[in-house]
C-alpha cells in the first residue's frame, strides 16, 4: 500500500505553476533524463526534494516565472572595456529596455559567474579578457551581486561551503577526509539539485535579451540561462574530476583536458554537446606563455633568486599550512636566496595572521593593497628585466578590500614570478611552473594530475615538509625540475593547450558556426 502511494506521489504532474514543469514531469528531471538518460527513482525524488527544502528553508517562496531582477550597466574601474551588470534600484520598463539595448549590440557576450571563492571568477575573468582581445564587448554578471532573495540563497550556500572548507583544511585528519569524500559526490541527483536551484533563481537573468550569448563559469549560471531560454549558452566545465553536476543540459559544454572529455562520454554526456577547448587562462598569460617561460629560463641561467607566488584560495582555508610553510623557509628568506609574493586576497584574517607570523620570524616585507599598486609592481619587476630591483625585500604581501582586485592580483603577479605555489584549483591549469600544496576537497587532486601529465606542475605536496623539499628542488642551481616545467609549458603553448577561453569566445561570437549549428540541430531533434 505504501509503495503504491509513493509511486502516485512521485509521478504526479508538477503543481508549482512554473511553465518549465508543464511537459509531463518537473524540468530538472526531464533535463537530466534527456541529457544523460538517467530517470529519477522515488528515492531520487525524495532526496532532491529534501535538499531543496534545506536550501530554501528560511527564505520567502519564489515564483520564478514572474520575477525579473532589474540591472544596470556600469564600467569596470579596473579593466578598460569591461562592462559590469549591477543590481538597479529602478524597476522601470525604460531602464530595463536600455540595458537590453546595450546587450543586443554586435559581438556582445554575458559572462556569468558566482562569487564562490576565487576559482569561478578567475574562469570568468579569463573569458572576459579573451572577449576583449577578440574585439568583443563583454559584460560580467556575478549572480551574488544583486540584493534579492535569489542571490541571498546562493550566498548562504557559499558561506556554508567556505566555512566547512576552512574547518576541514585546518583540522585535517578524519574531518578533511570526510569533506574530501563529499566533494566527489556529484552524481545525477547533484545535477537534478543544481537544475532545480537554477530553475527557482532564474529571475536574476530573466530580463536580459535571449539572443545575447552567455558564457558560464559555473553550472548554476549556465542552467539559469537555459531555463530562461537563451539561444547560445557555453558552459566552461571546471576541475579535472568528472561529475554530473558540472554539466549544463542544453548548452555547449567545454572541457579542459582529453581525459575529462573521454570520461564524460562514458557518463552519458552526448558527444554533440561536448568539446575539448583547452585550459581556462586569461589572454595576457596565454599570449605570453612562451616568452615568459623563456624569461624564467634566462633568470635560471643568471642564478637569480627564485620568485615564488603563494596564492591563498577564495575560501581562505590555508592559514595553518602557510604559517608552517613560512617557518620552514624562513632561513632561505633571511639569506635572500628566494623571494615570496604572498597574495592573501580579501581575507583580512589571513593577512593579519601572516603579518604577525612574518614579524615573529623577523622577516621584512613590502605590502601592496590596491589594484593600481599591483599593476605598478608587476611592471617594475617583470620577468624579462632579468634582474632584481634595488633594495628588494624577501617578502611582498598582497591584501585587498576588493574581491575582484584580490583574485586578479594572482593573474597579474604570475607574469613577475618564477613559480606559483597553490592548491590544485583552477590555477593548476595555468602556464606557469607550479608547486602544488595540499588540496581543499578531494576533487582538486585530479587537477594536479593534469599538470603532472603536461609537466608544468609538481605532485601535490600534502605535508609542509614535502612542500619545503620540493621548493629546494626548484631552487637548485640550474634546477632540472624548474627547467623541465618551463620547457613543457613552451611545448604545450605551441599546441594551444592554454587557449580554452579563447575557444569559448569564438563559440560565443559565431566563429565556430558549424559546431554551434550541429549542437542546435541535435537539441531540436531530442527536444
Amino acid at each position: 500500500m505504501g509503495g503504491a502511494i509513493c509511486r502516485i506521489c512521485c509521478n504526479r504532474p508538477a503543481e508549482s505553476g512554473d511553465a518549465l514543469d508543464s511537459m509531463g514531469k518537473p524540468w530538472p528531471y526531464k533535463q537530466t533524463e534527456d541529457f544523460v538518460h538517467q530517470s529519477a527513482t522515488c528515492r531520487d525524488r525524495n532526496y532532491v526534494s529534501f535538499m531543496m527544502g534545506m536550501t530554501f528553508a528560511g527564505f520567502p517562496a519564489l515564483n520564478p516565472g514572474e520575477r525579473q531582477i532589474p540591472f544596470e550597466v556600469q564600467q569596470s574601474p579596473m579593466v578598460e572595456g569591461l562592462g559590469l551588470l549591477e543590481h538597479s534600484q529602478s524597476n522601470s520598463d525604460e531602464a530595463m529596455k536600455q540595458v537590453a539595448q546595450v546587450l543586443s549590440s554586435s559581438k556582445t557576450v554575458i559572462v556569468g559567474s558566482v562569487r564562490m571563492g576565487y576559482g569561478h571568477h578567475r574562469i570568468a575573468y579569463s573569458a572576459l579578457t579573451w572577449a576583449l582581445e577578440l574585439g568583443g564587448k563583454p559584460f560580467l554578471l556575478d549572480i551574488l551581486s544583486p540584493d534579492c532573495v535569489e542571490a541571498a540563497i546562493v550566498r548562504n550556500m557559499d558561506k556554508q561551503y567556505s566555512r566547512m572548507s576552512r574547518i576541514a583544511s585546518n583540522l585535517g585528519g578524519v574531518i578533511d577526509a570526510m569533506w574530501g569524500k563529499m566533494m566527489l559526490q556529484g552524481d545525477a541527483n547533484a545535477l537534478r539539485c543544481c537544475l532545480a536551484l537554477s530553475q527557482k533563481i532564474r529571475g536574476i537573468m530573466a530580463a536580459f535579451p535571449k539572443d545575447t550569448p552567455v558564457i558560464s563559469s559555473h553550472p548554476i549560471v549556465g542552467n539559469m540561462a537555459v531555463a530562461c531560454g537563451f539561444k547560445t549558452v557555453i558552459n566552461l566545465i571546471f576541475d579535472n574530476y568528472p561529475q554530473y553536476f558540472v554539466l549544463v543540459p542544453g548548452a555547449i559544454n567545454l572541457v579542459q583536458s582529453p581525459s575529462y572529455f573521454d570520461k564524460l562520454l562514458d557518463m552519458g554526456c552526448p558527444s554533440h554537446s561536448l568539446f575539448l577547448a583547452g585550459h581556462w587562462v586569461s589572454s595576457d598569460l596565454c599570449i605570453n606563455a612562451v616568452p615568459d617561460s623563456k624569461a624564467r629560463l634566462g633568470r635560471l641561467e643568471k642564478n637569480l633568486p627564485r620568485r615564488f607566488l603563494i596564492a591563498v584560495g577564495g575560501a581562505g582555508a590555508q592559514r595553518a599550512f602557510l604559517e608552517q610553510l613560512l617557518e620552514g623557509i624562513a632561513g632561505l628568506l633571511r639569506e635572500k636566496r628566494i623571494r615570496i609574493y604572498l597574495n592573501c586576497g580579501d581575507h583580512g584574517h589571513i593577512a593579519d595572521a601572516i603579518t604577525a607570523k612574518l614579524q615573529a620570524l623577523g622577516l621584512e616585507f613590502t605590502q601592496v593593497t590596491s589594484n593600481e599598486e599591483t599593476v605598478a609592481l608587476c611592471k617594475k619587476e617583470a620577468l624579462d628585466k632579468l634582474e632584481e630591483p634595488a633594495d628588494w625585500k624577501a617578502v611582498t604581501l598582497f591584501r585587498f578590500d576588493s574581491h575582484f582586485a584580490a583574485f586578479r592580483c594572482t593573474d597579474l603577479a604570475i607574469r613577475a614570478v618564477d613559480v606559483l605555489v597553490t592548491k590544485p584549483s583552477e590555477l593548476a591549469f595555468f602556464p606557469v611552473p607550479k608547486l602544488h600544496i595540499r588540496r581543499v576537497g578531494a576533487h582538486e587532486a585530479h587537477s594536479a594530475v593534469r599538470a603532472q601529465e603536461l609537466g608544468d606542475g609538481s605532485v601535490e605536496c600534502r605535508e609542509v615538509s614535502h612542500a619545503v623539499s620540493k621548493l629546494h628542488q626548484l631552487i637548485e642551481r640550474n634546477s632540472p625540475l624548474f627547467r623541465l616545467m618551463n620547457e613543457c609549458i613552451i611545448k604545450a603553448a605551441e599546441t594551444n593547450v592554454y587557449d580554452g577561453s579563447k575557444v569559448a569566445c569564438e563559440f560565443a561570437f559565431g566563429d565556430r558556426k558549424a559546431d554551434v549549428a550541429a549542437v542546435k540541430e541535435k537539441l531540436l531533434v531530442t527536444a
